[in-house]
């Protein structure tokens, strides 16, 4: 049955991260019920998006020093800092009803994510390579699926947890999600040969290390426009996100804890669409194949203004995520295709920099444009602003 699965060798070396997938996203129900939560604290959506907009703030502002900082000292020493900040970040929220506390504890949980923002997928990728195995491909879709599945189960968890003991029970649930993962990775191998230095030394290396990081991607004929693609996609996806689709589903009829069965819904078609996918995926041929998954999910969007019913607006909302969670694991090894190992982190952290950016100035928007104009034609502009993306794809010589 491993076998059927697993490449030879590939679940004994990996299986922290795949069972890390499968159960810590039982208990990140979080997003299905965190908008609707904020909304009961009478929060506007402008303001709901300044709180979503904190956590990437601090990634902005921590990102390449913790970037740089897991490629002197280690991947998984990185990860797991990270992951015990961002659960404190969470626990605590259960105790706040303040929106400035709250925007504090937004800030934590961001701060942590720079730990494992880059370091996560270049510690598997090195591990990986450093076993000199192919198992880097299939790693990403069945991570995607085993996630997927977890969250599955974590929506009809979250519609009991909810009805029984509230909507503030979500911020518990969600930090001991973390635990786990923290406990499940403690136990995974690092392929990292740990350097001695000064502390004076480290700095230094570590401001060289995030230049390089920035000079190569800016350098880089593939990585530059693969960052400004995915701006571009991070800006369409926040006004086409849950912010604006809890709100416009409300708007249809849509009870408050029934986003437990939609959360439920979106993460069962993450568990096929990446296997889909694979059907139609070509090695070295990702570029086409994520500019006809862009294209495919604009149309969908732009569909919204015909959507006066819950059945379609819903059906439309599964299509984008199937598209989605199809590229996606494709869209990961496309960017670790040209990036050498020794700055791997880095280079993601820039990433991630670069996206946080755009996230810190799209979920004000967002909010803004939803409060004022409603959500239906915030997620229309979204699916207008996903084009420019894939003709930038478009545009990229290999």
């Amino acid at each position: 049955m491993e076998e059927m699965i697993f490449k030879k060798g590939e679940f004994g070396l990996l299986w922290p991260f795949y069972l890390d997938a499968l159960l810590s996203p039982m208990l990140f129900f979080l997003p299905a019920f965190m908008i609707v939560y904020f909304r009961t604290l009478d929060f506007s959506l402008f303001q709901i998006g300044i709180i979503m907009a904190m956590a990437p703030l601090f990634m902005l502002l921590f990102e390449v020093p913790t970037g740089a900082f897991a490629d002197l000292y280690g991947r998984k020493y990185s990860v797991l800092l990270g992951m015990a900040l961002e659960g404190i970040g969470f626990f605590s929220i259960f105790f706040m009803r303040d929106y400035y506390f709250i925007l504090g504890a937004f800030a934590l949980i961001g701060f942590g994510s720079t730990f494992s923002s880059g370091a996560g997928e270049a510690w598997v990728t090195d591990l990986i390579k450093g076993e000199k195995k192919d198992f880097l491909h299939g790693y990403f879709v069945k991570m995607q699926s085993f996630d997927s599945f977890g969250l599955v189960v974590s929506g009809i968890l979250g519609v009991f947890i909810v009805k029984t003991f509230g909507l503030g029970s979500i911020w518990l649930v969600t930090g001991g999600s973390f635990l786990l993962s923290f406990i499940l990775d403690s136990f995974a191998k690092e392929n990292f040969v740990r350097k001695k230095s000064s502390v004076s030394e480290s700095f230094k290396k570590l401001n060289r290390q995030g230049k390089e990081a920035v000079n190569y991607s800016r350098k880089h004929g593939v990585l530059f426009y693969f960052i400004i693609a995915s701006a571009i996609l991070v800006l369409s996806g926040t006004l086409s996100s849950h912010i604006a689709w809890v709100p416009f589903l409300q708007d249809l009829g849509f009870q408050d804890h029934w986003f437990g069965y939609m959360w439920s819904a979106m993460a069962a078609v993450g568990i096929f669409a990446p296997s889909i996918g694979m059907k139609f995926y070509k090695k070295n041929k990702e570029r086409g194949f994520l500019m006809f998954s862009i294209i495919a999910s604009s149309i969908l969007l732009l569909l919204i203004l015909l959507a006066n019913n819950l059945v379609f607006g819903f059906a439309i909302l599964l299509g984008t995520m199937f598209f989605f969670f199809m590229q996606k694991p494709v869209e990961r090894s496309y960017f670790h295709r040209f990036v050498p190992s020794k700055i791997r982190a880095s280079v993601g952290s820039v990433e991630s920099m670069v996206l946080s950016l755009i996230a810190i100035l799209s979920l004000p928007i967002a909010g803004f444009l939803i409060d004022k104009i409603g959500a239906q034609y915030t997620i229309f502009i979204g699916g207008i602003l996903a084009i420019p993306a894939a003709i930038v794809y478009w545009r990229i010589k290999e």
